[in-house]
């Protein structure tokens, strides 16, 4: 039993966001373990938060455009930014008997839009108070509207949308990393047409805004002000270099993958052989080596153990490699990987159970399945190892 697809190859793998559910459902059962006291405690304070959460989202979701004007009118000067602001379908068939005087307004920036809440006393809160959600960047000048031009404003106002958008996601998952991976390096992009200071005078009145309907309650305070100071610490962030792939291999060198994602994907825990290990930690190392070799701890699944080759890593006097190689030319694998399976998915389970990933190119299929082909099992584990 596995909560991943573990078919299918890795070389482009979508992005996992790291629930606390599934990270932490996932983390024992890469160990073949139960859930742990602290675990359960941490799952039990997620779960009776999750209406909290849900509240908030949607709360956030149902004054969406009003926090979003907020943001807008507080950059842009000279004109109506939310008429820009593009609606969901149903909405727009409602203007379908609009005249075209409001039409053409809509195009030029010129129709007023007035926020439907929020008070009078927060609309004049809004226009004083003008660094409510933070200190104002000091490069920080007015947008006008008329100059910005319409596809620019239609951009503008759905990024701001966009970025309310993913916290109330990040909000009802309780998981940041959905902000960090879609946040961090947009600064860069954002400034090749706009200005990163008004971005980041912006997110601070959505911050501002989204907290003004949560004054009363200091649960959702504290929720929305984490998630909304890891919006914009992760934007003011600069862009992380990007993550170069090297291997053996000659073919398809230097493949690119964005640092935040590399992050931010799947975590694994990592175990060494060391021989400041004590007993216990080596026998954890040993049983990972099991885990990735057999997709199980076959000392509790089969009540197995290779207890020679065990003592031999234990006490060094073979490598982690040379343990690997031996377990995976042992009969229990070939009964099980080999066995039954035509090379294609030999292969594949191999690279798996070997390297932790599957073949990442045609080169690299044709080269070991000529390997399997001519050598069989022990020359494949070979060429792998």
């Amino acid at each position: 039993m596995s909560v991943k697809a573990s078919g299918g190859s890795s070389v482009a793998r979508p992005q996992l966001y790291q629930t606390l559910p599934v990270a932490t459902i996932s983390q024992a059962e890469q160990q073949d373990r139960f859930l742990g006291r602290g675990e359960l405690s941490e799952l039990g304070s997620y779960f009776t938060s999750g209406a909290k959460r849900l509240e908030i989202a949607k709360i956030l979701t149902d004054n969406s455009e009003i926090i979003v004007s907020r943001a807008a009118n507080r950059i842009f000067i000279g004109g109506s930014p939310m008429a820009f602001l593009e609606k969901p379908q149903e909405r727009e068939l409602a203007m379908v008997g609009a005249g075209a005087n409001v039409q053409e307004g809509m195009k030029l920036g010129t129709v007023t839009y007035v926020e439907s809440s929020g008070g009078f006393f927060e609309n004049l809160r809004s226009i004083f108070n003008t660094s409510a959600g933070g200190p104002t960047p000091p490069g920080f000048r007015p947008i006008n509207v008329a100059r910005y031009g319409p596809s620019n404003m239609a951009k503008s106002l759905r990024d701001l949308s966009w970025f309310l958008r993913y916290a109330t996601y990040a909000i009802v998952a309780g998981d940041p990393n959905i902000i960090s991976v879609n946040t961090r390096g947009l600064r860069e992009i954002i400034e090749n047409a706009c200005s990163g200071e008004a971005t980041i005078v912006a997110l601070q009145e959505i911050k501002a805004a989204s907290l003004s309907y949560f004054r009363k309650d200091a649960a959702a305070t504290e929720i929305v002000t984490e998630y909304m100071n890891v919006l914009l610490t992760e934007f003011k962030a600069p862009t992380p270099s990007t993550k170069v792939r090297q291997r053996p291999s000659g073919d398809q060198q230097g493949l690119q993958l964005p640092q935040i994602y590399a992050v931010a994907a799947e975590r694994r825990p990592k175990y060494a052989m060391k021989p400041g290990l004590s007993s216990g930690e080596k026998t954890e190392v040993i049983k990972a080596a099991y885990r990735q070799v057999f997709e199980r701890d076959i000392t509790r699944a089969y009540s197995l153990s290779i207890s020679d080759l065990e003592s031999k890593v234990k006490n060094g006097d073979i490598s982690m490699k040379e343990f690997i190689r031996r377990l995976a030319k042992s009969p229990l694998y070939q009964k099980q990987f080999y066995q039954p399976f035509i090379n294609s998915r030999v292969i594949e389970l191999a690279f798996r159970h070997i390297l932790g990933r599957g073949p990442s190119s045609r080169e690299e299929v044709q080269k070991y399945f000529a390997i399997v082909s001519l050598k069989g099992l022990a020359g494949l584990v070979d060429a792998l190892v």
